[in-house]
């Protein structure tokens, strides 16, 4: 299995598995032919790869599920908060092309935690106060402490159990039976 593949389940995981709308992933720009075989076949179950930035061999690339992701980015509060941060769009891939215009600026877009499934309040809460909060594994947590923490512990089981099966030979195409 390639280092790219590898990379992509491992942190893509939670996304292919449903539990996550969005992800984002950092794969060695050499990898470019797995990572459009592994976009050709997840495109089937409704997945998009989209190539955010590209930094010296580095390629940060979202997967995202379209319909998982509309859900969240059209649910009233979701939809107000982009509104104030400028944010216009009818379809997921509208809003992931505006996140990807704001990623090529100089200020990291901190609103992508929406994207990648962070509750609403901690992402504002990060935004106003980035020293603040409690980590909780994947993000900080500035109001459910305790729920951030399940919620993380959820998403780091469900990688690990992904990584292991590849570890033990398996491709995430046979994981995910989209081969």
């Amino acid at each position: 299995m390639s280092e790219t593949e590898f990379a992509i389940g491992r942190t893509c995981a939670v996304t292919f598995a449903g539990i996550k709308p969005a992800s984002l992933v950092a794969v060695h720009r050499g990898g470019r032919a797995t990572l459009v075989r592994l976009e050709r076949c997840f495109r089937r179950r409704g997945f998009s790869f989209v190539r955010m930035r590209e930094a010296g061999e580095r390629v940060l690339v979202c997967v995202y599920h379209a319909a998982r992701l509309e859900r969240l980015l059209f649910s009233e509060d979701v939809r107000a908060f982009l509104c104030e941060r400028g944010y216009r769009y009818a379809t997921a891939h509208e809003a992931v092309g505006v996140l990807k215009a704001r990623m090529q600026g100089e200020d990291f877009p901190h609103e992508v935690g929406v994207f990648l499934g962070y509750p609403l309040s901690d992402v504002r809460g990060f935004i106003s106060d980035p020293r603040g909060g409690c980590a909780c594994g994947a993000w900080k947590a500035y109001a459910d402490v305790e729920g951030a923490r399940r919620t993380s512990e959820r998403w780091r089981r469900c990688s690990e159990r992904i990584s292991t099966m590849m570890e033990e030979g398996k491709s995430l195409t046979q994981i995910f039976g989209v081969g």
